[in-house]
């Protein structure tokens, strides 16, 4: 059985953000959005500053296709977990990060 759609969970203390299963196709459309308008939002300084990141700079060498690419490998393989980090933040309140195809 191969994987068809990406699932994301965020928990902390205060709140709980889970992201409904998305299809491939729907991941790859937003991509292109992001890719799409997200540098140029960045070089007019709309992007919230968060510290020194280079997330500008990551958007401008990353193209539509590259995130294709990677989405068509996680299509083809069975479903796994991704992502799954359990930590505690700064007041001590537990964090749930979790990341799977499905």
């Amino acid at each position: 059985m191969k994987a068809k759609k990406l699932k994301m969970e965020i928990k902390t203390a205060k709140f709980s953000f889970l992201i409904p299963a998305l299809r491939f196709s729907t991941l790859k459309w937003i991509s292109r959005l992001i890719l799409k308008y997200g540098p140029s939002r960045i070089k007019e300084g709309r992007w919230p500053p968060s510290g020194e990141h280079h997330t500008g700079e990551f958007l401008e060498n990353i193209t539509p296709q590259d995130v294709e690419i990677i989405l068509d490998q996680l299509e083809q393989e069975e479903p796994f977990e991704l992502v799954n980090i359990d930590t505690y933040d700064e007041n001590q309140d537990k964090v749930v990060v979790k990341i799977y195809t499905v």
